[in-house]
């Protein structure tokens, strides 16, 4: 098993207090075996973990996360930013725009109650061409977990799981399990591709 934090912000997105060196040390405290920061709407801002990455020897892998007009999606494997895709653009048109330049994109928190702006709901039954939905954040309640966790059986797809960490307590509190051992952002996305994962909360499956 290999345990990766999906969705992790730092203090280089502006809205979270985590360091990243301090990420790391409560990462390895939480077990996880990697982690991957989201910062919102630019790739390039996490670009000083890679660096640390390399010091500290713990995988830090780089997506984003991006506020689509009907919610937010994590964005994995297109190093993208403001200038490529604008803030608040349709969701799908989003998804298939990420997924055709061979990045995967995943609605995050569908059923986050207390979002400001609304979260994405049951509008996710109509979105297609997904791989995964996030069905287990750190963050939301146990509800909104379950019901995200359904809607992905109901579409097909898998579930991932990751914190939405914005403290270093909440680091690796959620979590997606990997058959196998994942070694940069380009075998993550394939690996999401793939359908030999879970997501786990607490240590615990849902």
């Amino acid at each position: 098993m290999f345990l990766v934090d999906l969705h992790i912000h730092t203090v280089l997105g502006g809205d979270s207090a985590i360091e990243p060196e301090e990420m790391v040390v409560h990462a390895l405290a939480a077990g996880m075996d990697a982690v991957c920061v989201t910062e919102h709407h630019s790739y390039a801002l996490s670009a000083p973990c890679v660096e640390i990455s390399r010091k500290t020897g713990f995988p830090i892998f780089r997506g984003m996360e991006y506020r689509a007009a009907e919610g937010h999606l994590l964005v994995f494997g297109v190093p993208i930013g403001r200038g490529d895709m604008t803030p608040g653009l349709p969701m799908q048109k989003v998804i298939d725009w990420v997924q055709d330049k061979g990045g995967v994109a995943v609605p995050a928190h569908p059923y986050q109650g207390d979002m400001v702006g609304g979260s994405l709901g049951d509008r996710v039954m109509t979105l297609t061409n997904l791989f995964a939905l996030e069905g287990i954040n750190g963050s939301v309640s146990d509800d909104g977990n379950r019901r995200a966790i359904e809607a992905a059986w109901r579409l097909g797809i898998k579930a991932v799981g990751g914190s939405d960490a914005h403290g270093v307590l909440t680091v690796g509190r959620a979590c997606t399990v990997f058959s196998a051992p994942i070694r940069n952002e380009e075998e993550l996305v394939e690996a999401l591709r793939e359908d030999n994962y879970h997501p786990r909360l607490n240590g615990a499956m849902p």
